[in-house]
């Protein structure tokens, strides 16, 4: 049994909808005090996920399998650097945003159930993961209706304060929404080419992470040729409007002053608009939606380790399945390291670790458009991306624009990334001596 194109879409719908949208602006308003820059910001953002997205597809026409960089860059450039992408995706690309989506859940729900956010983020692993245990079926299933709960919630948060406007005369909002970057009290195009721009791109890169979803388990989906160009252009399209529709909505409801570095903006949001008994009761509806995001991740992620598992004899346990058909051994290995990191790492570091090194990576798979072009001149059965050779290069311009300025605001990031890239070398002269 494999995945239909809805589960597909809704994969990398419910990957890229995670804990992104609701603390991102936290970090970026501060830096960004204007609706126009901000959205110039998010603009950006999505302008790189969807040259990503239509380099991606693509690509995946062209190189058949699951395991997204893994099988691409092996393909593309060297086996090494391929299996070191692997690591990367299974460390990195998985374990680390499936523990700040977890994380996130907790720190939604911990005044409502009064338990520590780190239990509750270890318990949504544990359960989540369980689910897809079960089978394709069941993780079908559970993946598309808490994906269409998140959409209809986010809809809902868009329109809100809308309703209130128009419904309550004593609303007040803070009308920060000023079309005309002139007479908004800021410099806005000094604002969008300082540093402090570059650095809060990161943010929203990790927000829009997850535009490629549906590459990673491309072999259990009907008909991938067709099905995932399609999930990854459309996927990407619904959320960049609803991440630009929703910030606007954040912004017209909370005075930029109240925009805090924290990763519960959206109980901010509810406090603001809302009776404060009403609000806390809600934010368990954050926890939810951001389910979705940890299923998503759940479904593609394993497909990982359990390609790498085919190919390597020593880590072939990965590939093993259940019953149901499910690659249970890399399920579990993701859970465990994932929650792992629930209880030892920093949650802003985290984050832009994880944005810069996920970066890296895609850039190299993008460049391989180009290469692939010249390598294979047949077109049969290819999707092209439109005037391809040039998004790539757009789309790693803006990256290594973006890298740069990380790089160069804290210096030991770069120490990290080379750090996980020598281990992932490492591990890779260890297992390749048995093939």
């Amino acid at each position: 049994m494999k995945y239909n194109r809805n589960v597909a879409i809704n994969v990398v719908i419910a990957n890229m909808i995670g804990t992104g949208i609701f603390f991102s602006l936290g970090y970026q308003a501060g830096d960004l005090p204007s609706w126009f820059s901000i959205i110039v910001l998010w603009l950006v953002g999505a302008v790189i996920a969807l040259l990503g997205a239509l380099c991606y597809s693509e690509i995946s026409t062209r190189i058949h399998g699951s395991g997204g960089e893994y099988q691409y860059l092996s393909n593309i450039y060297h086996p090494a650097l391929g299996f070191i992408s692997g690591w990367i995706s299974f460390v990195v690309g998985f374990a680390a945003p499936i523990a700040v989506v977890a994380l996130g859940i907790g720190e939604y729900t911990k005044d409502i159930f009064n338990i520590n956010e780190r239990i509750i983020a270890a318990s949504a692993i544990l359960l989540t993961g369980l689910v897809h245990i079960a089978g394709v079926k069941s993780g079908g299933m559970f993946q598309n209706i808490v994906t269409r709960f998140k959409i209809l919630f986010l809809l809902c948060l868009i329109l809100l304060p809308f309703i209130l406007f128009f419904v309550n005369k004593d609303f007040q909002p803070t009308n920060q929404v000023i079309f005309n970057p002139f007479k908004n009290g800021v410099n806005d195009f000094e604002l969008i080419f300082s540093s402090k721009f570059a650095v809060a791109l990161v943010w929203c890169y990790l927000a829009y992470s997850g535009w490629n979803a549906a590459v990673y388990f491309s072999d259990k989906i009907e008909n991938p040729a067709k099905n995932i160009p399609y999930s990854l252009i459309v996927g990407t399209i619904i959320v960049s409007l609803l991440y630009l529709l929703l910030n606007t909505s954040f912004i017209y409801a909370i005075e930029f002053s109240n925009i805090k570095p924290k990763a519960d903006i959206g109980n901010t949001f509810l406090y603001v608009l809302l009776p404060e008994t009403i609000a806390q009761s809600l934010s368990i509806l954050f926890g939810v939606a951001l389910v979705s995001s940890l299923s998503s991740m759940l479904i593609a992620g394993p497909s990982v380790l359990e390609t790498m598992g085919q190919d390597y004899q020593k880590i072939r346990i990965l590939n093993k399945t259940n019953k149901y058909n499910s690659p249970h051994i890399a399920i579990i290995s993701l859970m465990i390291l994932s929650i792992t990191l629930v209880y030892n790492v920093g949650f802003k570091d985290l984050v832009e670790y994880v944005g810069v090194i996920l970066s890296i990576f895609s850039v190299l798979v993008v460049l391989g458009v180009p290469i692939l072009r010249s390598r294979d001149k047949l077109n049969t059965g290819i999707y092209k991306a439109p005037i391809g050779n040039i998004i790539s290069f757009i789309f790693s311009f803006i990256n290594i624009y973006m890298i740069f300025y990380i790089f160069d605001s804290d210096i030991n990031k770069l120490l990290y990334v080379l750090i996980t890239i020598l281990v992932g070398y490492i591990i890779y002269l260890f297992v390749r001596k048995t093939n």
